[in-house]
């Protein structure tokens, strides 16, 4: 009997039970043959083998003959590969057309619910804070809006090319902060932005195209341009950014611009 692990795997595979199996090898080892005979040879009971023998049959693995004492035969491997092929692709198209008419619908009306999430993140070290800054700044299309603290707005300097190159682009830029005679210099390094000075601010934020925001309170805040303690709250959620920005549009626009005073010194 052919029936090793190697050949019977395949066929288990194919759809056949540990029976059906046994009794196909048989079959095709046999050539035609009863059910008394393939009971012998396989150890499964007589009886039992009439319901496999039917059941390989309305799986195209063989065909019963018609005579007395009942008499079948197995159909060739690749006859019944191809039936099997064939049976499969039938049995998914069928699936496919009532899951899509079904649950497609379903799935796309769900979607129109589904609420976007803001991700909150939090941000440790100066240099760690610096970087974030850049990718924002690269990221934006349409506006910047950034508040500063005393000295925080002089390590503006360290984003000056990639505020630059986003000016080129069109984007605003709105900077406001405490400044005082000391950072002249730097102010002017960044003259091609709307910058204005504050009375007070603690904290940094910087906000892009009013759906992302960082917020950053520097520890302690001095003088280092990249080594420091900051700690940053980078906000990934359209409706908490809005909300900034209206804070701070709101303070922005009782000011005044400060290039027409330092260029008039």
């Amino acid at each position: 009997m052919l029936s090793t692990k190697n050949i019977i795997t395949p066929l288990l595979e194919l759809g056949l039970n540990k029976y059906e199996a046994k009794v196909y090898l048989t079959l095709i080892g046999e050539g035609i043959s009863t059910a008394k005979n393939v009971s012998d040879i396989t150890g499964v009971p007589y009886g039992k083998v009439y319901e496999i023998i039917n059941s390989l049959s309305s799986k195209g693995f063989c065909t019963i003959l018609p005579s007395k004492p009942m008499k079948c035969r197995a159909t060739s491997p690749k006859q019944a590969i191809v039936e099997t092929k064939k049976r499969t692709e039938e049995k998914y198209e069928k699936l496919e057309k009532h899951i899509l008419d079904e649950l497609e619908p379903m799935f796309t009306e769900s979607k129109k619910f589904i609420e976007p999430k803001g991700v909150f993140w939090v941000i440790n070290g100066r240099s760690n804070v610096v970087k974030k800054i850049d990718e924002l700044i690269q990221k934006a299309e349409n506006n910047i809006n950034i508040h500063c603290s005393p000295r925080s707005l002089s390590r503006l300097i360290l984003h000056k090319e990639l505020l630059k190159q986003a000016k080129e682009k069109g984007i605003d830029i709105s900077i406001a902060g405490v400044m005082d005679k000391d950072m002249m210099d730097e102010i002017k390094a960044l003259d091609f932005c709307d910058i204005r000075k504050t009375k007070n601010s603690e904290n940094n934020f910087i906000s892009i195209d009013n759906s992302e925001c960082l917020i950053i309170e520097p520890i302690p805040d001095d003088d280092n341009l990249i080594y420091g303690r900051d700690l940053g709250m980078w906000v990934s959620s359209a409706s908490f950014t809005k909300f900034m920005d209206e804070f701070f549009i709101s303070n922005f626009k009782r000011t005044k611009p400060i290039f027409p005073l330092v260029q008039s010194k």
